[in-house]
């Protein structure tokens, strides 16, 4: 995670009882409409509440006046204060005037209203090198505690592991889930497109601009907006997202007149985005903006008592066996979820309605599998075992394609049937059978 330090609000709150500025935990809210940010002291405590007389004074009605005790240092903790509506940790009611623990990436529930508490670095402090792993289930519990407020969220993970899943199920357990949930890979367009698809553009703003056409942000107004590759948008397109996201408004290209939007954002990726700030080349203070939680996604190879369960959603009504279940838990999928789905999809086409076995499982070796998934090898492999790599994935795509019809595929592949069986034999492929 990478948060700026103590509390950052168009509305300064009193400073915390206690003494000193805490270097390890924060409160994280979305009150109100803005982002709020509060560091817990290391010796001392701050209150939450609607009255003037908590440290943190916030808007929700559901909040009592003075409702919650938070307390820092070594043993942090929370304490309900006896409020009307309650504070649950985890989805357990806590106890009025208990103590109870808490640590980095947990939501606390005072009222109706979300509290983050995470972990406070440094303003240029990067992130950690090595980001924490977890199972799924610990990933899901954080989203459904985290889906209901309106915390902006970055999801973060390699190529492949499901981060559209996550902002699916983050926008399907929000308020704002009758609401548009649309996405725009940032990777996928030079950056005036970008722009125009992010905040629209009136008639004539451009070359081509053939007609005023709303932008993505506008678009989505009430529901939920997901960037994906977010590590890849230029930085001028940066400084306007920023600005649309605390102002609440955007401008289309080529007008004057701003328009107020209401969404929220789930920002996706698998860069550093830390290190891209120490680069120059991410803005700390989007980092800031989008970061009101964040949620690491898993590796496959790191949860692959999933690989079973996972198999069987991709191969539908197809039945596995028992030795290609093993095959695929052996493999360390650098490719992710991603490269299963295709693995077993294609497993079945080979199979042709009978079930699927080990020998169709056809799998790439991880460090092929690993440089088609992010930059290529900086020594090359030999050239005929690219060609060969080549000629494989074109003849397997051929087969999914036709549904396992050798002819077909052949013709597809430009060569005849008899050359098409050769291959499959020289290669080791299974021959798809005849249903």
């Amino acid at each position: 995670m990478y948060a700026p330090p103590a509390m950052t609000d168009s509305t300064a709150a009193p400073a915390p009882r206690g003494s000193g500025a805490s270097e390890g935990l924060e409160l994280v809210v979305f009150d109100g409409g803005s982002l709020r940010r509060l560091a817990l002291p290391p010796r001392g405590e701050v209150t939450v509440g609607r009255g003037d007389e908590a440290d943190l004074r916030v808007e929700e009605p559901s909040v009592s006046r003075v409702h919650a005790r938070f307390r820092g240092g070594k043993e942090p903790t929370v304490e309900d204060l006896g409020s009307s509506n309650g504070t649950r940790v985890a989805g357990v009611a806590l106890e009025a005037h208990v103590p109870h623990a808490i640590a980095a990436d947990l939501v606390v529930v005072i009222g109706d209203l979300q509290v983050v508490v995470r972990e406070r670095r440094a303003p240029n402090a990067p992130p950690p090198a090595s980001l924490p792993q977890g199972s799924m289930s610990a990933v899901h519990r954080l989203v459904d505690l985290v889906a209901p407020s309106d915390l902006a969220v970055l999801v973060l993970g390699e190529t492949g592991v499901g981060k559209e899943v996550i902002a699916h199920r983050i926008h399907e357990r929000s308020k704002r889930k009758d609401g548009p949930l649309l996405f725009l890979n940032c990777a996928a367009l030079p950056e005036q497109t970008l722009e125009s698809e992010l905040f629209g553009h009136e008639k004539g703003a451009f070359t081509g601009a053939a007609a005023s056409k709303p932008g993505l942000l506008e678009s989505a107004d009430g529901g939920t907006v997901v960037l994906d590759e977010v590590g890849e948008m230029p930085l001028p397109v940066q400084a306007k997202l920023l600005r649309a996201l605390d102002a609440g408004e955007i401008t289309r290209l080529g007008a004057v007149k701003p328009r107020k939007i209401d969404v929220r954002v789930v920002a996706a990726t698998n860069r550093d985005l830390g290190a891209m700030v120490e680069e120059g080349t991410f803005r700390a203070d989007l980092l800031y903006r989008l970061d009101g939680m964040t949620i690491h996604v898993p590796p496959l190879r790191d949860r692959r008592e999933e690989i079973r369960g996972l198999t069987e959603k991709f191969a539908g009504a197809v039945a596995v066996s028992e030795a290609a279940l093993k095959k695929l838990e052996a493999h360390t999928w650098p490719g992710n979820v991603r490269e299963l789905k295709k693995v077993v999809e294609r497993a079945a086409v080979l199979a042709a309605g009978g079930a699927i076995d080990a020998d169709h499982i056809v799998l790439r070796s991880a460090s092929v599998a690993a440089a088609s998934a992010s930059a290529p090898l900086k020594t090359a492999a030999p050239l005929r075992d690219e060609r060969e790599r080549a000629e494989i994935e074109a003849i397997q795509e051929a087969l999914a394609s036709c549904n396992g019809n050798q002819t077909r595929a052949a013709e597809k592949l430009g060569i005849a049937r008899r050359t098409l069986i050769e291959k499959l034999d020289r290669y080791g492929l299974p021959r798809p059978r005849k249903t």
